[in-house]
């Protein structure tokens, strides 16, 4: 007899991510701890921030592992600039 898999909660954004729902209604921008996935998945206008670094997340398969503060250490950059980046390219895309 099989049975019925429960529900963890619902999916909120990107590759099938499970989270709180607290999480989908306050996931207006990327934060540190985000998966690089699921940026660029939900916000697809932070693929030219990424290219302006030399960053090749878009397209890498470490960037369904790695989060953003990962990647800004193993870049080199300030991560909390990095966001901030993110955040105005989100913005201007409107």
């Amino acid at each position: 007899m099989r049975r019925r898999k429960e529900a963890r909660g619902p999916v909120c954004y990107g590759a099938g991510m499970i989270a709180p729902p607290s999480h989908c209604a306050t996931a207006a921008l990327p934060s540190s701890s985000d998966l690089v996935e699921d940026v660029l998945e939900r916000w697809p206008s932070t693929i030219p921030v990424f290219l302006k670094h030399r960053m090749a997340c878009p397209g890498c398969p470490m960037a369904r592992f790695q989060t953003i503060a990962e990647v800004a250490d193993d870049y080199g950059l300030d991560t909390d600039a990095l966001l901030d980046e993110f955040a105005q390219a989100i913005a201007a895309e409107g």
